[in-house]
């Protein structure tokens, strides 16, 4: 049996011919071609590409720490209101700023009034809390009183109001 490890004859039918390769080979050879020509080209600029943000929640990063701003502000003002209502209320009904009795009225100035004269004007405000006395009220009342050329009114802290008359 000869050999045929020479070159091969191009007039020879029998070695002339390559085998056919089957049609999902050639398949896989174009598109191993298409892959490798669009691998290669190169775009027409040559420019860096724009980074794409990507949200990580629900809210853009700007609008949720616009959102944590105004919630820690509405959250600092809900406390401040709620202390200073606490504030108001224990002022407005603690026994403590209560004008108990007539002793806790001092009264200088008096040499041509009396104290019943005074009592007069300021016994309503027996029993009523030192903070809702209305003091100009008061003074313009002692004013009316005739001998008195001028009166002031003041709070003295807890439960005492303080006149002074001239």
């Amino acid at each position: 049996m000869p050999r045929k490890n020479g070159p091969l004859i191009p007039d020879d039918p029998a070695t002339s011919r390559a085998p056919v390769p089957a049609r999902e080979d050639l398949d896989d050879a174009l598109d191993s071609r298409v892959l490798d020509l669009d691998a290669e080209e190169e775009p027409a600029f040559l420019r860096a590409q724009k980074r794409v943000p990507v949200r990580r929640g629900p809210l853009p990063k700007k609008a949720a720490n616009r959102l944590k701003i105004a919630l820690i502000v509405c959250a600092v003002a809900g406390v401040i209101g709620g202390i200073s209502l606490m504030t108001y209320r224990y002022g407005a009904q603690s026994w403590r700023f209560r004008l108990d009795s007539s002793d806790q009225l001092e009264v200088s100035g008096i040499r041509h009034v009396s104290r019943a004269q005074i009592m007069d004007v300021m016994g309503g405000d027996i029993g009523r809390n030192v903070f809702f006395i209305p003091l100009a009220d008061r003074q313009k009342q002692l004013e009316e009183i005739p001998w008195v050329e001028g009166a002031s009114v003041m709070r003295l802290l807890p439960n005492r109001i303080k006149i002074d008359i001239r």
